[in-house]
């Protein structure tokens, strides 16, 4: 039998500002006070067993991240949720579990897409369907993108898949969006901010799903939750 419990948990505003190397950190302590029997690799340097999705930037919501954590004893994915949720801080929460198949992809082989829902203030709904329809109109939409081998110019206009569910929300506008996400095609937040015209700074915005996107079809990671 597989030992490989993958799940599904959010971020929430207690943890807003965790940064994803705290995020993995407060995870190990939970799992080590919850008595989870969790694997470790071999070598001088053994670590935990425990892999998960594409970070999240810090001060970004979420309701759908994911996570596998391989076992060295049978535990079920009830008992894990239970156990785990005990012991994990106020803001993170696992909400469903499930035995992974034997040779399952990676989580981060898997995904290539995910949705958004993002709250801006002082923005109405036309203005965002306006820019939405400008960016319809175009092929391109060029920036330059800083990285580890300096700046280089990158077409991010194919990144964005739709954008849904436009309404007004506490004096602003709320609004559903699908982007890329990874390594072929990911979208950074402050470049969706640059498509749409507002700052990534001012916006509430929260992960709601993380997907393999085939097609026009979005398959989660965990069946058909998401």
């Amino acid at each position: 039998m597989n030992n490989v419990i993958r799940f599904q948990f959010t971020k929430g505003e207690e943890v807003r500002y965790l940064s994803h190397l705290d995020l993995l950190r407060t995870m190990e302590r939970a799992g080590r006070r919850a008595g989870l029997p969790i694997a470790f690799s071999q070598g001088f340097t053994a670590r935990p067993l425990m892999s998960f999705s594409f970070p999240l930037p810090v001060g970004v919501l979420s309701e759908a991240e994911y996570a596998d954590f391989t076992f060295a004893a049978e535990l079920g994915p009830e008992e894990f949720v239970q156990r785990y949720n005990e012991h994990l801080p106020p803001g993170l929460q696992i909400v469903y579990a499930a035995r992974l198949p034997e040779k399952t992809e990676s989580l981060q082989s898997w995904i290539n897409a995910a949705s958004w829902r993002i709250s801006l203030p002082g923005t109405s709904p036309e203005q965002v369907e306006e820019r939405w329809r400008q960016l319809q109109a175009v092929d391109s939409f060029v920036v330059n993108r800083e990285t580890k081998k300096g700046s280089r110019e990158v077409d991010i206009r194919p990144f964005v898949y739709d954008i849904f569910q436009v309404e007004s929300y506490q004096g602003g506008t709320v609004f559903s969006c699908r982007c890329g996400l990874g390594t072929e095609s990911n979208l950074r937040m402050e470049e969706l901010g640059e498509l749409l015209g507002f700052s990534h700074l001012e916006a509430t915005v929260t992960r709601t799903g993380q997907f393999k996107k085939v097609g026009n079809s979005y398959f989660p990671p965990l069946g058909n939750r998401g």
